[in-house]
């Protein structure tokens, strides 16, 4: 788990991993309190902050299970396309992976501090995250970061990573 700090000052840590082997109890029980305190802040951001949140991780979750096997490493591996599929199109496609990323986050979050959150990653290969509406399809082929790469976020923050 990491901590995320806003302009702001305020904070909330993600990233907590459901494999806890090696772990004493002291941290484990350390690692619950923080989870909950975190789980209370996304909530109190917005309504269901982080059902939203842990909905939005799984989405990633199954563009990398997908993605990184079928378009990255160039390995055909159909048992994923499923999973992909139904979170691409599902709430009428709602989180079409191919969309600005910012279009997908401002569907899902209400909060600029839980998009700002889903979305900074995209920072990390130089990419915006923001729809560029002077852009042809908001900017994904020139700087903009498509919604697929919510990816990076199920590589860093996905609990089961």
């Amino acid at each position: 788990a990491y901590q995320v700090v806003f302009d702001d000052g305020d904070r909330v840590s993600v990233g907590f991993p459901r494999n806890t082997s090696g772990l004493t109890a002291n941290d484990i029980e350390q690692m619950q309190v923080l989870e909950q305190e975190s789980m209370d802040r996304m909530n109190e951001w917005e309504p269901n902050g982080h059902k939203k949140w842990v909905e939005y991780l799984d989405t990633c979750a199954a563009y990398l299970d997908c993605g990184l096997p079928n378009f990255i490493e160039e390995k055909l591996e159909l048992t994923s396309f499923p999973a992909f599929i139904w979170e691409a199109m599902r709430e009428k496609g709602k989180r079409w992976p191919l969309k600005p990323h910012s279009s997908v986050l401002s569907e899902i979050f209400e909060s600029p501090k839980m998009v700002a959150l889903a979305s900074f990653q995209d920072l990390y290969v130089g990419l915006e995250p923001y729809l560029n509406q002077k852009q042809p399809l908001g900017g994904i082929l020139r700087k903009t970061a498509p919604a697929v790469f919510g990816l990076l976020s199920a590589i860093e923050l996905h609990p089961t990573n």
